[in-house]
């Protein structure tokens, strides 16, 4: 019998084959996951390019996720008034222009059952400048040696000579609504000007008549403006960035139901708050969560936190937890609607028993947010510590008839500025700013109120010789 050679023996061992196999296919497999780790940094980092990019898409306050059963477009049934356009008068009527058929277009046959028909064509006509003429005289007074000259009430200037030719006052009016209210850059607003009313004005002549308009004429009622939003029982503020030049800015809006007051600060600080509330402020401020507003200068303030901002967070906390994680959102959220919910049936239920389901409320508040509770997501332990800061303003719209638990108005107010943000670059320099701030919390106040916005501007115009505050505004405190 032959003997074998051991490590010939070894080698043809099936147990160290099948071993051999074993590592080679590890030994792939690692080359595998080596390849899928870079793969997966790969998609890692584009991603994260993608997440910067749509930062700065066109819609970026676009709904990242879209309900799933979407109200149809359009006023439902029995909704809204359904009715035609109203036929105009005879005395309406302009011009009639008639149409002779005396025969078939097609033809030349005769006609037969004719009938008569008519329509309407409502239209806007030709707009064409108006010129007038001022004819003023002066002269040296006898007694007082003063030299005096006579003035036209509907004249908003004594220039002569080569600054003899002004633009009037309606056409500023409209310039300055649709730049500072509508957001229309002074380079559309003079292209439509011109094509519109064959009217020409440089954007330059715009900037001046906007800041002559604004910082001598209007600026008494602005202060008016602010001494009413002082005395106001709520007010609704809101902040949103802006440029000064090359330098971060921020534009701070201050409203209510019946007027608006806009001011453009270099700070974010709460010394912005108490420069336009004032320290005596006795009103309630409804906001969102900013640190501005929860200053120890501002701690004997009655507030209410913006309700709707909570239930966007704790929405985002549900859609990225899971299991145990997700319960305070969801407890939370529930209490919240509850809230809501309870203060609609305020009017319809016995002061007893809102009082009960609000205290409550209360109690159960107190019970999800406890210090003591033990919660091991570290999202759910910081939203329960933002939660206990604002404590005492989460619910107060229970007690406060008319409270609106949300800052819906005051984001409102900052959608034209936004507007305007983009279309515009913001301001170049200080004057600018107050320029615009002025002018803005004029028109949105004069909207607030129904009144005629150009008619207005044009009043504040014509009084700058005799009475500035010609529109002083009514003591409005409601909320």
């Amino acid at each position: 019998m032959t003997n074998l050679n051991p490590r010939t023996a070894h080698a043809l061992d099936p147990r160290d084959q099948r071993i051999t196999e074993l590592e080679a296919q590890v030994r792939q497999r690692d080359a595998q996951v080596a390849e899928l780790q870079q793969k997966l940094a790969d998609l890692q980092e584009r991603l994260a390019e993608l997440e910067r990019a749509s930062k700065r898409q066109a819609a970026p306050f676009a709904r990242k996720k879209h309900k799933e059963h979407r109200k149809r477009p359009g006023r439902k049934a029995g909704q809204g008034k359904f009715a035609s356009r109203v036929r105009p008068t005879p005395e309406q009527v302009t011009e009639t222009k008639a149409v002779v058929l005396k025969r078939c277009p097609d033809c030349g046959g005769r006609l037969q059952d004719r009938k008569t028909h008519e329509q309407f064509v409502i239209d806007i006509p030709e707009a064409l400048p108006t010129v007038t003429r001022s004819v003023t005289h002066s002269g040296r007074c006898a007694h007082c040696r003063k030299r005096v000259r006579s003035h036209h009430p509907e004249q908003i200037s004594q220039a002569t000579g080569a600054a003899g030719v002004v633009i009037g006052p309606r056409a500023k009016a409209l310039v300055a609504d649709w730049k500072h209210r509508l957001g229309i850059s002074y380079a559309k607003v003079a292209e439509m000007l011109e094509v519109a009313f064959g009217l020409p004005f440089t954007r330059g002549g715009m900037c001046q008549a906007d800041t002559r308009l604004a910082l001598r004429q209007a600026r008494p009622i602005y202060d008016e403006l602010v001494a009413l939003i002082r005395q106001s029982a709520v007010v609704h503020t809101d902040e949103t960035g802006w440029r000064i030049g090359v330098l971060a800015a921020w534009l701070w809006v201050f409203t209510q139901r019946h007027v608006t007051v806009y001011t453009i600060r270099t700070s974010r600080g709460h010394e912005v708050v108490l420069d336009i509330l004032g320290h005596a402020f006795r009103g309630t401020l409804v906001s969102d969560c900013f640190t501005a507003y929860d200053h120890a200068a501002l701690d004997d303030w009655l507030k209410q936190k913006c309700v709707g901002h909570l239930l966007k967070d704790l929405s985002g906390i549900r859609e990225t937890k899971t299991r145990g994680a997700v319960r305070l959102a969801q407890d939370i959220t529930a209490l919240l609607r509850a809230a809501l919910a309870l203060r609609d049936q305020k009017p319809i239920l016995a002061a007893k028993v809102f009082q009960a389901q609000v205290a409550a409320l209360e109690q159960r508040l107190d019970q999800l947010i406890d210090p003591d509770r033990r919660l091991t997501d570290p999202e759910n332990q910081r939203f329960a510590k933002r939660l206990r800061k604002h404590r005492d303003h989460l619910l107060r719209f229970l007690y406060t008839d008319g409270l609106d638990p949300t800052n819906n108005q005051a984001e409102r107010r900052l959608r034209p500025a936004v507007i305007t943000r983009k279309t515009g670059g913001c301001n170049r320099n200080e004057r600018g700013a107050l320029t615009h701030a002025i002018l803005a919390s004029l028109l949105v106040t004069c909207r607030q109120q129904g009144l005629p916005i150009l008619e207005a501007l044009v009043k504040i115009q014509r009084a700058a010789h005799a009475n500035p505050r010609l529109l002083r505004l009514p003591q409005l405190a409601a909320p």
